[in-house]
């Protein structure tokens, strides 16, 4: 499996799950970058290399990942994943967006989301519709 069939089983099973996904894909690597919910349930970096120190992603998808699970970068939970634990990475989304809409409330949740739809950053970041 590639890390374009992982973003691809991930964009369609986030969105059946009622997530706003975007996508990047990174020029200069074979990285692929997903924003959810305008990044109030964090993000997801798929690659088949390790990442940028400077950088931390919540949810890492590393092909062949065999070292720590969880570590803590600059205050930041990361969490790392091999390829064949996708079914594990959508479980740990889903938790963590509950867990923030359980913190801030739907409404609230909502209208964060519409603030960070603001950002330049979604310029660069495609969309998502899912399969039709």
């Amino acid at each position: 499996m590639t890390g374009n069939d992982i973003a691809n089983i991930l964009v369609n099973k986030l969105i059946e799950n009622d997530f706003i996904v975007h996508q990047y894909n990174a020029y200069s690597t074979s990285s692929i970058y997903l924003k959810l919910d305008y990044g109030l349930a964090c993000g997801i970096r798929i690659a088949d290399h390790p990442g940028k120190k400077k950088y931390s992603y919540r949810f890492n998808i590393i092909k062949d990942y065999n070292e720590d699970k969880v570590i803590v970068k600059d205050g930041l939970i990361c969490r790392f994943y091999d390829f064949n634990e996708v079914e594990n990475v959508i479980d740990a989304v889903l938790k963590e967006k509950e867990e923030k809409i359980n913190k801030y409330g739907l409404k609230n949740y909502q209208m964060y989301m519409e603030r960070q739809s603001k950002k330049d950053l979604y310029k660069r970041f495609k969309k998502m519709e899912g399969e039709k």
